[in-house]
């Protein structure tokens, strides 16, 4: 005999079933009702497991074509993509105050270090956005390079030595480990020692930085049904290990600067700094914006962004160099050829006259975008151009940046590596809205320029003194992790021979 207690359980879970049915399938008619061009069901990207979510959204920006905009969902939320480069631009720029926001679902009481510039929303981004914008100016950066410098050098250390015992080094693991150096050095003043034999812990917490790949996915999915149930179920989306390094990291810098009045012009000093300004000014009953834990939030994300987006950028960049030699040698020439006008100082100014180098980490960036795809939420009610329709409040909008830059209508032969695209007789030609790999408008990286520089930097020290070779363990096409946000982490590494010049 089935007991009582046991229909009424059955009863529930039917009854629950029915109503998730139900729920999506309305949540699935959303696009339909609006009369917006959509993909269906089948294109729910947060089940896609066989592409990278990058990968996924260029397939829905190519189905939804020629169209300016059309619907798809994740994990049964609508979002709409925009394709028209105009249109992007409007999204990201020219109506910004009506798309402010980024689209991720955050939550700060269970996930302290989320408050950072890259999700933070409304006024409390601007209010930081705007105390921290002043970190990389031209007259800031060219004051790090000295800092950077010393980190090239025990890079350059690190390949010699290499080089006695194997000439195949697999550069996106040995690229990481270099930025974790440039950005621990030159923004925080810590000594990370990432490069070095030694497992340093910085090294060892940045292979606990992504979340598991069930565990995000489960999160976006619960996110659909409700908001509220992540945060009811206490459901970190970050690793407890990492906010403990990072919230004690943080407060030691604090105490260790104040007690031995050690300041430096980095990054670090500028939140502490922030922080005792605020602090003298702060009205009685008035809330700390750069309370500690907001502090540890700001070292958090530039941190993640200093090591995951650069060596990324700079593994993919040697990758091509090795495949497409010609270029390699109009590098090394333009190096030379700066270095001996300045009697062989080489400094920021030295880094920003290598005009080529520029084009070819542009062209890496565009055929490699580290983050594949920007998304921002309606922040107020938006009727888009051209058309009757209207946008409501808390509706998610995806701007496809991979499938753009591989758009042939935009860069023709998207998969060839050419450099001369972006030269100053062809940057003319290419569309606005339709190159965005930091973003675009008042959210576009902050940091970028710093990027940028420490780009330069390696690729100046390796490709003056090196060059880079395709081995049998090389993939050719690089074949990308299906796992993470980001799109360009090749899977199983990126295996190169270098060979050192002669003098």
């Amino acid at each position: 005999m089935i007991s009582n207690l046991t229909l009424v359980l059955i009863f529930i879970l039917l009854t629950l079933i029915f109503y998730l049915i139900v729920h999506f399938k309305k949540r699935y008619e959303y696009w339909q009702k609006l009369a917006v061009p959509y993909v269906g069901i089948s294109g729910d990207i947060i089940f896609e497991t066989r592409k990278t979510k990058a990968e996924a959204l260029q397939d829905r920006y190519n189905e939804l074509a020629p169209e300016p905009f059309g619907g798809f969902f994740q994990a049964a939320v609508p979002f709409l993509i925009v394709r028209d480069p105009e249109l992007i631009r409007t999204v990201l720029i020219k109506d910004f105050s009506h798309f402010t926001d980024r689209a991720t679902v955050v939550y700060e009481e269970i996930d302290p270090l989320t408050s950072h510039i890259f999700l933070l929303k409304g006024q409390r981004w601007k209010n930081i956005r705007t105390k921290l914008a002043p970190t990389f100016t031209s007259g800031k950066l060219r004051a790090m390079f000295p800092l950077m410098e010393q980190c090239t050098d025990v890079l350059n250390g690190y390949l010699e030595d290499q080089l006695d015992s194997s000439a195949e080094i697999e550069v996106q693991q040995l690229m990481m480990q270099f930025a974790i150096d440039v950005i621990g050095t030159c923004a925080f003043g810590f000594n990370c020692n990432a490069i070095s034999g030694s497992e340093s812990e910085f090294r060892a917490v940045a292979r606990k930085m992504s979340p598991g790949f069930l565990k995000f996915r489960l999160r976006h999915v619960l996110n659909s049904i409700s908001p509220k149930i992540v945060p009811w179920l206490g459901w970190k989306g970050m690793n407890q290990e990492v906010e403990d390094f990072f919230m004690e990291v943080t407060r030691e810098a604090i105490r260790h600067r104040e007690e031995y009045e050690n300041k430096r012009t980095d990054f670090m000093q500028l939140l502490i700094n922030l922080q005792h300004e605020e602090r003298k000014s702060l009205q009685k009953d008035t809330e700390l914006v750069f309370s500690d834990y907001i502090v540890a939030a700001q070292v958090f994300v530039f941190f993640v962004a200093g090591f995951e987006t650069i060596s990324t950028t700079l593994a993919t960049c040697l990758y091509e160099l090795a495949l497409n030699p010609e270029v390699a040698k109009k590098i090394h020439d333009e190096i030379e050829r700066v270095l001996e006008a300045r009697g062989g100082k080489l400094d920021y100014d030295a880094l920003k006259q290598m005009r080529y180098m520029e084009c070819v980490i542009e062209e890496t960036l565009r055929k490699y975008p580290p983050l594949g795809f920007l998304e921002r939420t309606c922040t107020k009610a938006y009727e888009l151009p051209n058309s009757h329709v209207l946008i409501k409040e808390g509706t998610r909008v995806a701007i496809p940046v991979y499938a753009l830059h591989h758009d042939p209508q935009y860069f023709p032969e998207p998969e060839k590596f050419d450099p001369d695209r972006f030269n100053d007789e062809n940057r003319s030609r290419i569309v606005p809205g339709t190159y965005l790999p930091f973003g675009d408008g008042p959210r576009i990286c902050i940091g970028m320029r710093f990027a940028l520089m420490e780009a330069r930097a390696a690729l100046t020290l390796i490709m003056r003194n090196y060059t880079v070779h395709a081995t049998p363990r090389t993939q050719i096409p690089l074949i990308f992790d299906k796992k993470p946000l980001l799109l360009a982490r090749p899977e199983g590494g990126v295996f190169l021979r270098f060979q050192k010049r002669e003098n």
